[in-house]
């Protein structure tokens, strides 16, 4: 997907590296805010064994919640919050905000849409599809999604190690796996957050 500006000229599209932003942001975004919502549901409703069946029923806990953060925010706003990070936002052919059908369309699309970027077309797939546009407007405000990562990520972290200490019987394989990952994702967040603790002393002392 390459923007050029000549297909709709009508439209100040996102570029690239906005697009590009947008998802980045909201497949962490979703993605934890996804699996967050499986673990939950797994710790509360523990299983003996974990089967074909219920990873799929998983999954589908896990594509929905995506769907519902992607429709409720540009329900809502027009924004999610990749776009409130970049000031961009999803219009219709009109250029305002798209009816609750076109985004229906536009956000279950979007899950058969990872080609958009190979493509030739200054629209994503799912763009096309419900016929919406996605384009930058420097008067919208712009609110940073870095602290919302950050603490969903610890919120996850931490949901995983209640899940570990107060699950009574023996671990599969594919649970101790899991346990390393984790062991290492928290690793990885105490030096991020010690990091930047070190770097917000330093800026108080060279202030």
């Amino acid at each position: 997907m390459k923007i050029t500006h000549t297909k709709y000229p009508e439209h100040n599209l996102a570029n690239e590296t906005e697009r590009g932003e947008n998802l980045g942001i909201d497949f962490i975004l979703s993605s934890i805010l996804g699996i967050l919502v499986v673990s939950i549901i797994y710790i509360i409703t523990p299983y003996a064994n974990l089967g074909f069946e219920e990873y799929l029923k998983g999954f589908g806990v896990y594509l929905s919640v995506r769907f519902v953060y992607y429709f409720g925010f540009e329900l809502l706003y027009s924004r999610t919050p990749g776009k409130f990070q970049t000031q961009t936002k999803v219009v219709n052919k009109d250029g305002v905000k798209p009816n609750i059908f076109q985004l229906l369309i536009r956000n279950i699309s979007r899950f058969i849409s990872v080609f958009s970027g190979i493509s030739d077309d200054e629209r994503a797939i799912h763009d096309t599809i419900s016929n919406t546009f996605v384009i930058q407007d420097s008067k919208l405000k712009r609110i940073a999604s870095r602290q919302t990562m950050i603490l969903l990520f610890n919120l996850l972290l931490g949901v995983f190690w209640i899940y570990f200490f107060t699950k009574k019987s023996g671990k599969s394989s594919a649970e101790l796996a899991l346990l390393i990952a984790l062991i290492l994702a928290t690793i990885y967040a105490l030096i991020v957050g010690i990091r930047r603790i070190g770097s917000k002393v330093n800026i108080k002392k060279y202030r």
